[in-house]
């Protein structure tokens, strides 16, 4: 009876998972002994190390990593399934662990939101019409205009030093986007040898490495219970957003409604709705300020770094944007039609991406990709380094050329923004706006 019951049990058991889970075929990929081996180069660098295991396992593979199911995609087929197809789907991001312990987060978190609540799309729809909208964009170029400026001037006061190339840029594009948010300046760029400056700039790197990096805890859970180090983390964190944008907050509250100017800022709009703490309001500044600053920087730098690099490139540039602005005042309208630098900005995105492996999706629900079904809750990394570096649809891809974007019709600097929310809202005070975007559903 015994061994009857030894070999009925494993028969069923097979019988059930083919029969009742065989549709649940996850990608291919590596078990978890395996990983391990590419540990080291899982935390280090996990671009090469999962385009290495992308040439044994396909484009689209998936492996456990801990308790967190991991889905990776390697091809722009298999992104685009992710980020176009079934975009709703894997339309939610994996907070750190550090995150998660921040008061007030779950409703004010913009870019690392879990899901689309109604207060993410809130503050998405607010950031859309006072930030990011072709309108606003177009009425903030003084902002850019005058710190680029600024950082111009600087550099004419100190020629001959040795400048922090990174700092600066940082700087400049931080200051643009607390100014298009808060109406005020986050840097004094003309004092970087001030210990106030150098503070500053330590507290807000720090703050972005701290939200930008998952912990053990992220992927095993079950160590929750003794996960003190994140709580301590996160309150650091904590003190030190509200170091970067308490005495902003508070002086704007003190202002009241009456004294809000007629085109209302970021601020002033999340200000006029009640149900924002001051808490929720740093955490969606910050987030802010980290997308709009992190990826630019780097980007810009290596732009420099690579016109350096090569000095024909640089020449041509130079006389492209000295020929479209001959007699005129540079502005942004006339360098769009600098086709060849655009596309040296469009290389430097493919050669040198900014985020890898972008920002870790999450499926907020069960999904078949490619046949394949992509579990509820997993984490999915679009490996776009590697389809950057792919031989198969970039012609010596290791190699900065511009050229390869001139009469192209692939454009990376492409982003695709959701206009269904804001198409109907135009000069709004703040309490009528946040009325309307309810109207629309947004919330």
């Amino acid at each position: 009876m015994a061994f009857a019951l030894l070999v009925l049990v494993p028969i069923v058991f097979l019988f059930l998972k083919h029969f009742l889970f065989g549709d649940r075929q996850l990608p291919p990929g590596p078990n978890s002994l395996y990983v391990l081996t590419y540990l080291s180069q899982l935390i280090y660098k996990p671009h090469r190390a999962l385009q290495k295991l992308s040439q044994i396992y396909g484009p689209l593979m998936s492996f456990q990593l801990g308790d967190q199911l991991m889905v990776v995609a390697s091809s722009p087929d298999i992104a685009k399934e992710f980020c176009k197809t079934h975009d709703r789907i894997f339309s939610g991001r994996h907070l750190p662990s550090v995150y998660h312990n921040l008061p007030g987060i779950m409703n004010s978190s913009i870019v690392l939101s879990p899901d689309c609540s109604k207060s993410w799309k809130l503050l998405r729809s607010i950031g859309q019409n006072c930030v990011f909208s072709s309108k606003a964009m177009e009425s903030n170029a003084w902002i850019r205009k005058a710190k680029v400026m600024d950082l111009v001037s600087h550099l004419r006061t100190n020629e001959g030093k040795v400048a922090n190339l990174e700092d600066m840029m940082f700087a400049t594009l931080a200051n643009i986007i607390s100014t298009a948010l808060t109406s005020r300046n986050l840097f004094d760029i003309h004092g970087q040898e001030n210990n106030e400056y150098k503070e500053m700039m330590a507290l807000v790197n720090e703050v972005i490495e701290k939200t930008t990096t998952l912990g053990l805890v992220d992927f095993l859970p079950i160590l929750k219970g003794i996960d003190f180090w994140s709580k301590k983390k996160a309150m650091d964190m904590y003190q030190k957003i509200q170091q970067t944008w308490g005495g902003i907050i508070d002086e704007r509250k003190s202002m009241g409604h009456e004294n809000l100017s007629s085109t209302p800022d970021f601020l002033d709009i999340v200000l006029a709705d009640s149900t924002f703490s001051k808490d929720q309001i740093g955490n969606a500044l910050i987030e802010l300020l980290i997308g709009a600053t992190d990826s630019t920087t780097i980007t810009t730098v290596w732009l420099i770094v690579e016109l350096m690099r090569n000095q024909e490139m640089l020449t041509k540039v130079r006389d492209e944007i000295a020929q479209a602005v001959e007699g005129d005042e540079l502005n942004e309208t006339l360098l769009s039609q600098c086709h060849y630098f655009q596309a040296c900005i469009k290389e430097t995105l493919r050669l040198h991406v900014p985020a890898p492996m972008l920002v870790p999706h999450r499926a907020i629900e069960t999904c078949k990709v490619n046949n394949y079904v992509i579990p509820k809750d997993s984490m999915v990394l679009v490996n776009a380094w590697a389809i950057a570096q792919d031989p198969n649809h970039w012609e010596d891809a290791s190699s900065f050329k511009p050229e390869r974007f001139l009469d192209s019709k692939i454009d990376p600097t492409t982003i695709d923004t959701n206009e269904k929310y804001f198409t109907t809202l135009k000069k709004e005070k703040p309490l009528l706006l946040i009325s309307k975007l309810r109207k629309l559903n947004t919330i």
